[in-house]
């Protein structure tokens, strides 16, 4: 049965296909060169403290465009093992003109070609935000497959039902109660941290981030 809410002009509840396929022809390369550009911008710094607390020796972040993360990790972190996956070729060539040496590739996050507990830290940043409901858990489980100790997600959170929806269907982005979410899957000691506002739109009360220990001891 359709959904009838979809007929109105608000819907826009995207699918995983459907943003997949926007991200996959997103840019050129100048966009993507100015976007790797943005390696200073504050929630940066806050995921790079949260990775000062932990030991570790090789990150891997999905959807990580042209890579501004892992720029911005590369300049505090030095000879730390760095990848990054991300849908849109354009993006991942400019990534691997600013770092050498590193693991970028062009993949989707549901199926990761990477090796059993093959990295320390998994990162993702605004990537679960365009994943839906029927899916997300397929892409947490990649996840928690490849990562030896944690997994830091800066994204959309919210343990209350009616403001996920909302969000879903104005925006057609998607939060999600981590803390359940990540318990199902299998991950434990979930922290979530409200993040300070550093965006000019009202979706800033979603934006946290959100650290947890897979299954093997760290």
């Amino acid at each position: 049965m359709k959904n009838p809410l979809k007929k109105f002009f608000f819907w826009r509840a995207y699918t995983t296909g459907q943003n997949k396929r926007y991200w996959q022809n997103k840019g050129s390369p100048e966009y993507w060169v100015e976007y790797a550009k943005t390696f200073n911008h504050p929630h940066r710094q806050i995921i790079a403290a949260a990775l000062r607390q932990v030991t570790w020796g090789s990150l891997f972040e999905v959807g990580c465009g042209s890579g501004p993360n892992i720029i911005n990790l590369a300049r505090y972190f030095k000879g730390r093992q760095l990848g990054g996956i991300d849908v849109n070729l354009i993006a991942i060539n400019v990534l691997n003109g600013f770092i050498k040496g590193g693991l970028f590739k062009v993949g989707s996050g549901e199926d990761i070609m990477m090796s059993d507990n093959s990295t320390d830290i998994v990162l993702s940043d605004a990537y679960l935000m365009y994943v839906d409901p029927r899916h997300v858990k397929k892409h947490l489980k990649e996840m928690k497959r490849i990562a030896r100790k944690q997994i830091v997600l800066r994204e959309y959170h919210s343990n209350n039902w009616l403001d996920r929806q909302k969000l879903r269907i104005f925006s057609g982005r998607h939060a999600y109660d981590y803390k359940k979410l990540l318990e199902r899957v299998g991950f434990y000691d979930i922290q979530i941290y409200k993040l300070p506002q550093v965006e000019a739109d009202n979706e800033d009360k979603f934006r946290n981030l959100i650290i947890a220990k897979t299954t093997l001891r760290v």
